[in-house]
């Protein structure tokens, strides 16, 4: 017996006994009186027990039909406390949300949100895992990742939500006491605080792009740690506009080229994914 026949056969049994007779049970299941003898035969048979008594006045269970039928009425109402438990979620967002993203955009571009998130779904418990690895969604059981880069294992499935604008910045207070760089070659004369391992930054020029190798006196993985730096006027750095739209806003840090498009050289951060 098929296990979707088996299950019908449990509940025609179950049925059968709650109401008493095969009529009652098939008019409240809306089947014919026939169907149900049939699936309840082939549930004895498969079975391989008998498990009602019937005579022409009454039904009733045999021993065996007594601990099946404890058994399988156990796991009728456990089917329907399992859908119970989860009805709420049809209603409102509920329960574990998992998240992993770079610390720096979680500091710039989450954290700050998260009060009015949980005000709008109170009924949601949110952890967020800082990293910028490559993880395996399901292993790690996560349910959102955001990652800045181009998506390279097709077995991903990832949604662009974001494109991603680089800034040459500095403080005021940097720019007062040396200067702003007028062209990419001005930048042998600055400090500049630089992604590690990505100390070539690229510039439109007429003849395409310019790349510039830089070097300054702090390098880092970390742009949190980059825009530490620069925020105490001890250099210059490129890093996303997103990163530092508020600080541009409220003028504690200055874009030293507005109207110039500027990358770093093999850093792949034009678009930003959420892994799914």
């Amino acid at each position: 017996m098929q296990n979707s026949h088996l299950l019908g056969a449990m509940q025609c049994f179950i049925s059968v006994v709650d109401s008493g007779s095969f009529s009652e049970c098939a008019r409240q299941l809306n089947l014919s009186q026939p169907s149900v003898s049939r699936q309840v035969n082939a549930l004895e048979e498969f079975l391989g027990v008998r498990l009602l008594q019937r005579t022409t006045r009454r039904l009733s269970l045999t021993e065996a039909g007594q601990i099946y039928y404890e058994r399988v009425r156990k796991i009728q109402l456990d089917v329907i406390d399992a859908g119970l438990a989860i009805s709420g979620f049809k209603d409102s967002a509920s329960g574990l949300l998992k998240v992993s993203a770079p610390h720096s955009w979680v500091e710039a571009k989450i954290a700050p949100f998260l009060a009015d998130f949980l005000q709008q779904y109170p009924d949601i418990e949110i952890d967020i895992e800082c990293n910028n690895h490559i993880q395996d969604l399901i292993e790690d059981q996560l349910d959102v990742v955001i990652r800045v880069g181009e998506l390279k294992d097709s077995s991903f499935v990832a949604v662009p939500f974001g494109t991603i604008q680089m800034v040459l910045c500095a403080t005021p207070a940097y720019v007062a006491r040396c200067g702003t760089p007028k062209n990419p070659m001005d930048l042998a004369n600055h400090n500049c605080i630089v992604f590690k391992n990505f100390d070539q930054w690229c510039f439109p020029s007429d003849i395409g792009t310019r790349t510039v190798g830089v070097s300054g006196s702090v390098h880092s993985n970390e742009v949190t740690v980059m825009l530490s730096v620069v925020e105490q006027n001890i250099g210059l750095t490129m890093v996303p506009e997103l990163l530092i739209r508020k600080q541009l806003q409220q003028g504690t840090l200055v874009d030293l080229m507005p109207s110039v498009e500027v990358e770093i050289k093999n850093l792949p951060l034009k678009r930003m994914h959420n892994y799914h």
